[in-house]
Parts: structure tokens; sequence; C-alpha cells
């Protein structure tokens, strides 16, 4: 059997893997080539911020903002190392309208960018209070259907049975800046060496319903390793996570909620 194929069976089989143990009645938090997620009541639940709102920038012009959904598509294809996956996302261009994001078919876009398949990766709802990042190139920004998308981040798998695993870090290439302010409650996962993951952004993939006021009793849902922790906490000063020259660890929970790992000071 070619690379190709091993690594394109080894992640499908960890999409179905995912798909039977996610805790919802709609199969779709992973979304395979031919269909699209299923978050029906997602634009009731998500916060959009208002038209005015969307005229406030950050320090690069890049604008993004807490309460604002956002979808990705992840393009994956073989490395040397395993598998790679570029990233686009909506992310500062617009809020990603779920009849737009339905309408994505990710076959021929697969075939377009050379990939061995997409991965929709959506929708989100950011939870960081302002995003600095320099190196978007306008030039490799694309519109897949309706939905205009940067080129943001490439993640490099060197394990492939560990894609989609929770509470399994990965290393991403994003190049940015994210603060989250004094003052804002923040959710963390602790894990039994002392790491700290704060959450950058809920998944509505796997429960349409959850929201932001719904994250403080997300600890009594989630099935933790042995030793590791979810707190909510309000932070006292501004939490900067500072992964322009070295790569950002992320992980995700069960729900696909996703973490940043907080580097030691």
């Amino acid at each position: 059997m070619s690379t190709h194929r091993i690594l394109r069976y080894i992640v499908w089989a960890w999409a179905g893997s995912l798909l039977m143990s996610c805790s919802s009645n709609d199969p779709s938090g992973v979304a395979s080539s031919d269909a699209a997620p299923r978050a029906t009541d997602v634009v009731a639940t998500t916060t959009v911020p208002s038209e005015a709102a969307t005229t406030t920038t950050i320090a690069s012009g890049f604008p993004m903002e807490r309460g604002s959904r956002y979808c990705e598509l992840l393009f994956v294809r073989a490395s040397d190392s395993g598998i790679q996956a570029t990233v686009y996302g909506t992310q500062g261009l617009g809020y990603c309208p779920e009849a737009d994001w339905e309408a994505i078919d990710t076959a021929p876009l697969a075939a377009e960018m050379e990939a061995l398949f997409v991965f929709r990766n959506g929708p989100r709802v950011w939870l960081v209070d302002a995003v600095s990042k320099n190196d978007i190139d306008a030039s490799e920004r694309r519109t897949f259907g309706n939905l205009e998308m940067n080129r943001l981040a490439v993640v490099d798998i060197a394990d492939p049975s560990s894609v989609g695993r929770p509470y399994t870090w990965q290393e991403v290439d994003r190049r940015s800046v994210f603060t989250f302010a004094a003052g804002s409650t923040e959710f963390f996962l602790t894990d039994t060496e002392g790491n700290r993951f704060v959450m950058q952004a809920f998944s509505q993939q796997t429960d349409p319903t959850i929201d932001e006021a719904s994250l403080s009793s997300l600890g009594d849902r989630l099935s933790l390793p042995d030793g590791w922790t979810y707190s909510v906490e309000v932070i006292d000063e501004d939490l900067v996570i500072d992964t322009v020259t070295t790569k950002a660890r992320v992980l995700q929970d069960e729900f696909m909620n996703s973490y940043s790992w907080i580097p030691e000071p």
C-alpha cells in the first residue's frame, strides 16, 4: 500500500472513531469529503459581533475579537515527516454564514489544492480578546465557495495516530500573539506535570448548544485523563501567548474545544 493510501486510511479511521465517540445525536463533528457539519442551532447560540464591531482592529490590522464566529478548512497532505495540514480560515474576513459553510463541497477543493482530502474545522467561536498576526499574505488569500479565507498556519504531525486524540497536543506554526484580557473569565486545563492550557476557542461541531456561558460547567462533562483538572478563573492581568518565533502547542477536549499551551514565564 502506498504512503498516501496508508495516511488516508489512518486519518479516515481516526475520523470514524471520533464520530463514534462524540456525545451528540448528530454524527457530523468531523465532516467527510461529501458532508457538512449540521449545527442546526449554531446561529442562535453563537455571538456574532455587530456591524459596528467589525471595524475594530488590533495591532496588526487583522480584525478579530472575542465572540466572533469562524470556520477553517484543513488541506491534508503527506509529508516527509508524516502528515501536514495547511490551515485556511475566515478569521478577520467574515463570520462564516452557516449557509455558505454548508454549501462547500470539499471533494473538488482537495483536487484543486492537490490535497489528500480536506477537513472542515468549524463553526468555532473565539475566546481570545486580541490577536496580532503580521504575516498574513494577501496573495495567499483564497475564496472557497462563497467564503473568503486567509492562509493562517501549518500543522506538522509526525505521529498520524495522534491526530484527533483528545488531550494530545500538536505543534502549530501560526506566528501570532494571542492576548486574553485582564478581568476576563478564562477556562483552563492543567495536566499532571503542571502544564496549563487556556481555551482559545470553543467548538459547536459536536454539540451546537455550547456557548460561552455553558463553559463554566463544562468540567462536569469532560472525561479528563487521570490527574488532569479543568478550572474557570477570572484573570487579574493580561495573559499573552507569543508564538511569533516558536511553534504553538494546541490540544482539544472531546468536544473539540481548542486550548493553547501557556509557556512558563
